[in-house]
């Protein structure tokens, strides 16, 4: 599918209301009413402006087709999930532009708490693309609200099991629809904190919601430092993301955060098989196997994990390196808060401290963040030049292309909603990995 029309590969995002305004989102809803013959959906909303009127003029455009609408309000889109699973209701609609942030909206379609498959949107893509119109006959459905706040408060904190007061923590809400929920969950798990960027905002951000840029993460980070604080958190726009920095504000590689959660579910839960995306360094293997445990590789982003999970009952947890996090016993949720007091968990059950553990893990690897580039070339083209380039590795087409060697690895892909390039890169060590980075950038710019 083309990324320059409104439909991406797994959502619906673009720019308010230019790209998408009200008459727009009722165009997809009935396109989505037909094509599903839904008969009742749950709807919720993020805290961007647009957002709200977005979904009001959906949940009226599907009623007015005889569907029964459940709205649960702003949440984040973990929450959406979350409500669909918990009322039973298969179909969903989410109204966030996750973290694009101001000036931006979109539209996620939930089928069994995943996005409809690929051909679906596509099709879907084609039906709106043609402007045919389509006959549909008004019949009264009903709208009603349910309040999902409380009841995912009380089975978050159900699920920890645990008081939490090990560690002294920084919050950086994003001015998100994470927010209204924070203070019953952390109060009642007893987590030393501080929170800011908590006011809900639509426009006028503290900051663009990407956590995965260091630059979002600048007032987490100094905020961090001026409490003297053990570990600072941040979620993205819609809270289905977590990134966590140490003390002197560095960023912490998910693999890290991944091995920790992954000893604490076989722990509590007794799975012994986690996923992990093909990005991630080999750190997650080599950490896993201390704790006997297996990582199977995955194409990235979240929906490979649930999918997996649906297959594989073994395994309890699965996480990407952009900070999706999924629990097999939450629902098959990605969710940046669940991850947040989970890890938490880990590191207070742990008898060594997170700044012992870190030295031990970064003395051990070398992780780089993602790079992106801009290239004239395809992803075919790329993967085509470093196999060739990279062929005494072992060479993975798992998802773009990934080499291993013994002591560095990388993956190079195109991004599924950006006409960029991704990599990732790892080592044992700084000079094996900038050696290397160094000749890859070559051949992806020349």
């Amino acid at each position: 599918m083309e990324y320059n029309t409104i439909f991406k590969r797994y959502d619906i995002r673009g720019k308010y209301p230019d790209e998408i305004s009200p008459e727009v989102a009722k165009k997809i809803a009935k396109i989505y009413f037909n094509f599903y013959h839904l008969s009742k959906i749950i709807i919720g909303h993020d805290s961007i402006d647009g957002a709200n009127e977005i979904y009001s003029e959906i949940s009226n455009e599907l009623a007015g087709y005889g569907v029964n609408v459940t709205q649960i309000g702003m949440v984040s889109s973990p929450r959406l999930y979350y409500a669909s699973a918990k009322l039973n209701i298969k179909y969903g609609i989410m109204i966030t532009a996750s973290h694009l942030g101001a000036g931006f909206t979109g539209i996620k379609l939930i089928n069994d708490g995943v996005p409809p498959p690929e051909e679906d949107l596509v099709k879907l893509s084609q039906i709106y693309e043609s402007k045919r119109d389509i006959s549909l006959t008004s019949k009264k459905g009903g709208i009603n609200f349910y309040d999902i706040n409380s009841p995912y408060a009380s089975d978050v904190v159900a699920f920890i099991k645990s008081s939490l007061t090990k560690y002294k923590i920084v919050i950086d809400a994003s001015n998100g629809p994470n927010a209204p929920v924070i203070d019953k969950i952390f109060s009642e798990i007893n987590i030393p904190y501080t929170a800011i960027n908590m006011e809900v905002k639509g426009s006028g951000l503290s900051h663009p919601t990407n956590p995965k840029i260091p630059e979002n993460r600048v007032q987490l980070v100094n905020a961090v430092k001026e409490s003297k604080a053990d570990l600072g958190i941040i979620w993205d726009g819609d809270g289905d993301r977590a990134y966590f920095v140490d003390s002197k504000g560095k960023v912490i590689a998910p693999e890290f955060t991944a091995s920790l959660i992954a000893a604490d579910i076989k722990n509590k839960l007794g799975y012994k098989t986690i996923t992990s995306d093909i990005r991630a360094s080999s750190a997650i293997e080599q950490e896993c196997s201390k704790d006997n445990i297996e990582v199977v590789r995955l194409k990235a982003w979240h929906v490979p994990i649930k999918e997996e999970m649906e297959k594989d009952s073994k395994i309890g947890f699965g996480y990407e390196v952009s900070g999706h996090y999924v629990f097999s016993d939450f629902y098959k949720i990605d969710d940046g808060l669940l991850a947040s007091l989970v890890f938490l968990r880990a590191l207070n059950n742990n008898e060594k401290s997170l700044s012992e553990l870190l030295k031990d893990f970064r003395n051990t690897y070398y992780i780089l963040e993602e790079i992106n580039f801009e290239s004239e070339k395809s992803e075919e083209e790329v993967v085509d030049l470093l196999k060739n380039t990279y062929k005494d590795g072992k060479v993975i087409l798992i998802d773009g292309v990934t080499v291993e060697y013994s002591d560095w690895r990388f993956n190079l892909r195109s991004s599924r909603t950006e006409p960029i390039l991704r990599l990732n890169i790892s080592g044992i060590s700084q000079k094996t990995v900038d050696e290397n980075l160094s000749k890859i950038k070559s051949i992806i710019k020349s």
